[in-house]
């Protein structure tokens, strides 16, 4: 196997906000007991009560990650965790457009 000469391109990481795999695994985990749309300043209050507070951008780049996966969506109401889609589906949800 070849060794690549450059890097990838970081798609979520930026200059201090780059969440570690135990903050994605919280967001995910107080998304998906929330059962309802939530708002950023709830999960914020959510992880700073488990003990694991973050700042605002380190929650929106493990929004943005979660989002790019197909795992969560974000309408007016606040933001959900939705079940595994087919891959036909999440391919439908990255390429679409924003309501």
């Amino acid at each position: 196997m070849a060794i690549a000469t450059h890097p990838p391109r970081l798609e979520h990481a930026r200059k201090g906000a780059n969440p570690t795999l135990e903050m994605i695994e919280y967001v995910r985990g107080a998304l998906r007991l929330a059962g309802e749309p939530v708002s950023r300043n709830i999960l914020l209050e959510t992880l700073a009560h488990w003990g694991h507070s973050t700042n605002r951008p380190t929650l929106n780049a493990v929004l943005g990650f979660l989002a790019d996966e197909g795992c969560i969506v974000e309408g007016s109401k606040g933001i959900l965790w939705v079940p595994q889609a087919s891959e036909g589906l999440a391919r439908s949800i990255r390429a679409g457009r924003s309501l």
